[in-house]
């Protein structure tokens, strides 16, 4: 018999804000499109994090998602190699053997920055970057490295900062603070995982089980009331005239650290879990020294704060950071310096 998977998140169920919490937030965003004189949301970056409050922050930061790379031939000369590049640290082991169609290589798995990519690609990283013009690909696709075969980039994952990149960039946010045990948090609701719904185990998983039990029906990650309140689009924080909505929920600084929301075991093999991580599409403290802004559909995190903060995530090691302005546009094709007609 198997067991039922019964979530397991790392904190209780955060309580649910009413929207009007997030009131200003609205207001700066619809403040930030008439000062730019645009229609509604349209990628600027003063359209997507808020840029006053009500006196304008200093500066903005614009956090780029990790690159994630795949060898499809890994080797200790490949590894070698990725080691000259600067891909992978010497201890690099993520990596497992194909199984699919009889493929028995070893697959090597990463993440690398965006200055890497440029740097193979013979673009140029900024600021204004965009994924498809810096890496020469499709808007959302992967592009095979031009110095090692066998190895491909991205692309960077959308709406979403990776959860190691996360927690290193909540550790900065939270020493700027007056209020780092107050926070809001806003989630964008359309994620099928907030409704409950299946999630696959990963390739090791399913060889240690024999291909059984490839994945766990997940309950919903609120509790009945907050599931109904999402599914009927109720009590959500609407942004840009109704463009975004989210859920707003009370933080302690646990969840921005570690965004984790409900994780549920293999039936199984117990030691083996899925899990939801899912990091803040909208937040800030209390006192409003910083707002953070991750677009659904970009591939890069914004935050607006003092001069010192900005400082503090562009020159953080763990973290892929430039300084932008409210006009800087971030939408696909905007790339001013690598910029290419989008056909090609």
């Amino acid at each position: 018999m198997h067991r039922r998977p019964r979530p397991r998140p790392d904190a209780p169920e955060p309580a649910v804000l009413d929207p009007s919490e997030g009131a200003w937030v609205a207001a700066m965003l619809e403040a930030g499109t008439e000062g730019l004189g645009v229609e509604a949301w349209n990628g600027y970056v003063a359209t997507v994090v808020p840029v006053g409050n009500p006196v304008p922050y200093e500066a903005i930061a614009r956090i780029c998602h990790p690159v994630p790379w795949h060898h499809r031939d890994w080797d200790e000369g490949a590894a070698a190699r990725l080691r000259e590049f600067g891909l992978v640290p010497e201890d690099h082991a993520d990596f497992r053997e194909g199984s699919w169609s009889g493929d028995r290589t070893l697959h090597a798995y990463g993440t690398t920055t965006w200055r890497q990519v440029a740097a193979d690609r013979g673009t140029v990283f900024h600021a204004g970057a965009q994924w498809a013009d810096l890496a020469r690909a499709g808007e959302n696709d992967s592009v095979p490295s031009t110095r090692e075969a066998h190895l491909e980039y991205g692309p960077p994952e959308q709406g979403q900062l990776s959860s190691r990149a996360m927690a290193t960039l909540a550790e900065v946010l939270l020493e700027h603070t007056e209020t780092p045990q107050d926070l809001v948090l806003g989630l964008w609701p359309g994620r099928g995982w907030m409704d409950g719904g299946s999630t696959r185990f990963g390739p090791g998983v399913l060889e240690a089980t024999g291909g059984k039990a490839s994945s766990v029906q997940m309950p919903p990650a609120f509790g009945p009331r907050t599931t109904r309140a999402i599914r009927r689009g109720s009590g959500l924080l609407e942004v840009g005239g109704g463009f975004r909505e989210y859920l707003l929920l009370a933080d302690d600084g646990t969840r921005l650290r570690h965004p984790l929301w409900e994780r549920a075991a293999h039936p199984l093999l117990p030691e083996a879990e899925a899990t939801e991580e899912q990091s803040p599409n909208l937040a800030w403290p209390r006192d409003r020294a910083w707002t953070l802004a991750s677009e659904i559909d970009f591939d890069s995190t914004l935050v607006a704060g003092s001069t010192g903060l900005i400082r503090a995530i562009c020159t953080h090691p763990g973290l892929e950071a430039a300084v932008v302005q409210p006009e800087t546009d971030l939408t696909a094709f905007a790339d001013t310096v690598n910029h290419r007609d989008p056909s090609v």
